[in-house]
């Protein structure tokens, strides 16, 4: 038997996968740069990278891991939902690979202010005001790659969701939570590139959504009947005959 002959196994893979996106991500992009980098204040964020430059670094590397596991989220993602609608589970599979890709590039925007701070090229040949301008623009350039990426993923949870609505394994409010995020996601992020004031606590939107997905995988995972029938009628169906 194949792997994919065990659709409730590999929901929960999934799971453990989106659960460890969603637990590193908040690590990574909330905590460590919530507590150490403050936009308003480069002389402060200076100083907060440097006595905790360990802190940073696991930021950073639990950046690096999200990126690591968006790809094979997506591409259990596309084996589950394949038997759903396979051209949108495919494009769902090319929305979270061209998100991560813009991510793990990104992710250079993360760490450059560290050594920004703290190289003694830098610190020589620069002051101290022209470092912390330096920074704050890899500080927002951050911020805008990442919210790039975001963009692309927000398409891969409307497909998700749809793919949820049309499938008979899973709950369907999960599917309209995934479309709400997806919605939420382009809202905050055109927001920044149009420089509009943001949504207060829109951002909850598709924290919750996306939490209450991973765990239903990972603790529930889906009906295996229900998958294994319409895996049946997917390969039973006709071709359709183009004229």
């Amino acid at each position: 038997m194949t792997f994919t002959e065990h659709p409730r196994l590999l929901a929960r893979l999934a799971g453990v996968f989106y659960m460890v996106i969603i637990t590193f991500a908040l690590f990574a992009y909330l905590y460590v740069r919530g507590q150490l980098i403050i936009p308003a204040n480069m002389a402060q964020t200076a100083t907060n990278v440097v006595a905790h430059e360990q802190l940073y670094r696991l930021g950073f590397s639990a950046a690096v891991i999200v990126v690591i596991c968006n790809l094979p989220l997506g591409w259990i993602c596309f084996e589950l939902f394949k038997v759903v609608n396979p051209r949108l589970a495919l494009l769902a599979l090319v929305f979270i690979t061209a998100s991560a890709t813009i991510e793990a590039v990104n992710l250079f925007n993360y760490i450059t202010p560290l050594f920004t701070f703290t190289l003694p090229e830098y610190i020589g040949a620069f002051d101290a005001g022209e470092i912390q301008a330096l920074a704050r623009g890899q500080i927002r350039l951050f911020g805008y790659g990442f919210s790039v990426s975001l963009v692309f993923f927000s398409v891969f949870c409307v497909l998700i969701g749809y793919l949820i609505l049309r499938s008979k394994f899973l709950p369907a409010i999960l599917g309209l939570l995934m479309v709400a995020a997806g919605v939420t996601y382009c809202i905050e992020n055109f927001a920044l590139f149009l420089a509009l004031p943001g949504i207060p606590y829109i951002g909850w939107v598709h924290l919750v959504a996306e939490l209450l997905l991973a765990v239903w995988l990972l603790v529930v995972g889906v009906n295996e009947g229900k998958w294994r029938a319409q895996a049946l009628a997917a390969v039973s169906a006709p071709p359709a005959i183009s004229s």
